[in-house]
């Protein structure tokens, strides 16, 4: 009886131990309030060969009434970690968005759409994770934003800059370094390497798929000083090669087609804390088409408010090679993007934003000559901490827009204006 009693207490201690070293966490964020969105594009008069005029069109879209993850994305999710010894751990999290006025899951109502990893971490080597997760520009880039990449159009994600200061990689490999005097790096690798191959007795078919996906990025943080530079590179490459037998030639066709492209992005950012203000700067690139299979099938093709211009560039031409595409899906796209930001504390819990954004953008082929486009947005916001775990906020912001055509394609301009006013509350748990 004497050694079953200490058996029992030895278990215990061992499954305590055990309990102590494992840590799994519930989180979440539910951020919800009132707000105004209204887009407005304006095409004025076009005019055709012989001078004949026709007037222009134009399209509104406005909102008002209650809205959700205005200041962040509505999400909830599980984190864990056991204690490996020797300083390492693993780790794991899955992060769930959704919208809080339907209840619907968001990122394509995937179940675990923001983040699903799974790694090893150790404080002398680093963090290595596997799964779905942000590319590295999240990293070291997007906080340095004073609006990060929330309130819509004001931040940059969805105002000037677009998908490549924050896009989430599937079937990724991740490694983030640890801080070395005030450094940190990171790289991580998307990519697909399928190859099918089939025979059959009038025809035979090879097809490689070697589209990557591959994100760096470098931060440094030291006092009053942050600065973050990114780079991700979309590579598409896709060959199909054999044969067929042509019925009306009767004979063997060999085909072979091969499908490549290459897009860059990428950012740098940095930021001074002047201790009564802190000043935010950001300037970053695109070059290429946002519409290649590597970028298409991460959904990381996003550019911004520019999107709503970029439909009226389409080339509809039926022996063009662009036809059906506008000028950002088409190789030879250009975009180039600024910040100039300003926060300041106000209070003990209080901060005052602001952000000026700007792009142009155009098209380097022949086709697409003449179509330039401009875009601007200023916005402003306030967030109050109410406790550790609650605030409020007010963000307005103003785009202005234009997409500017010479006078071979017979048409004006076109012009965007874009409006945002939110208030809300937010809590994190």
């Amino acid at each position: 009886m004497k050694k079953a009693l200490q058996s029992i207490v030895l278990l215990g201690a061992a499954t305590g131990v055990a309990q102590a070293a494992t840590s799994v966490t519930l989180y979440g964020l539910v951020d919800g309030g009132i707000g105004y969105t209204k887009t407005k594009i304006t095409e004025s008069d076009i005019v055709h060969d012989g001078g004949h005029r026709h007037s222009g069109s134009w399209s509104e879209k406005r909102n008002i009434g209650m809205t959700n993850g205005i200041l962040n994305g509505n999400r909830w999710g599980l984190k864990g970690s056991e204690d490996l010894g020797n300083g390492t751990s693993a780790i794991f999290q899955v992060e769930s968005g959704f919208d809080l006025g339907t209840g619907e899951s968001k990122q394509g109502k995937r179940l675990f759409g923001r983040k699903a990893i799974i790694g090893l971490t150790g404080e002398s080597w680093g963090t290595l994770t596997l799964g779905r997760q942000y590319n590295v520009a999240d990293d070291v880039v997007s906080g340095i934003d004073p609006f990060g990449t929330g309130v819509g159009q004001a931040g940059v994600a969805d105002g000037a800059f677009g998908d490549s200061v924050s896009a989430r990689m599937n079937n990724s490999i991740k490694y983030l370094s640890p801080e070395f005097g005030g450094f940190k790096f990171g790289l991580a690798y998307s990519g697909t390497h399928d190859k099918n191959s089939s025979e059959k007795r009038d025809e035979k078919s090879d097809k490689r798929d070697t589209s990557n996906w591959i994100s760096a990025g470098l931060g440094f943080e030291n006092g009053p000083v942050s600065v973050g530079v990114s780079y991700d590179r979309f590579r598409t490459d896709v060959r199909s090669s054999g044969y067929n037998y042509d019925l009306d030639q009767h004979k063997y066709v060999d085909f072979d087609t091969k499908t490549s492209s290459t897009t860059h992005m990428w950012n740098l950012f940095g930021a001074y804390d002047f201790e009564v203000v802190k000043l935010h700067l950001g300037y970053g690139q695109i070059r290429g088409s946002v519409a290649g299979k590597a970028i298409t099938e991460a959904q990381a093709g996003g550019i911004g408010l520019n999107s709503a211009l970029a439909g009226y560039t389409t080339i509809f031409k039926a022996r063009s090679k662009f036809n059906g595409l506008n000028y950002a899906e088409a190789p030879g796209f250009r975009q180039q993007s600024w910040m100039v930001g300003l926060s300041a504390p106000v209070g003990d819990a209080g901060t005052v934003l602001f952000s000026y954004q700007g792009n142009t953008s155009k098209n380097t082929n022949n086709e697409y000559d003449g179509m330039k486009g401009k875009l601007s947005i200023f916005s402003v916001g306030y967030v109050q901490g109410l406790s550790k775990r609650t605030r409020v906020y007010a963000a307005a912001s103003y785009g202005v827009g234009k997409m500017k055509f010479d006078e071979k394609y017979h048409r004006g301009n076109v012009k965007l204006k874009s409006t945002l006013i939110g208030v809300g509350l937010q809590h994190r748990f």
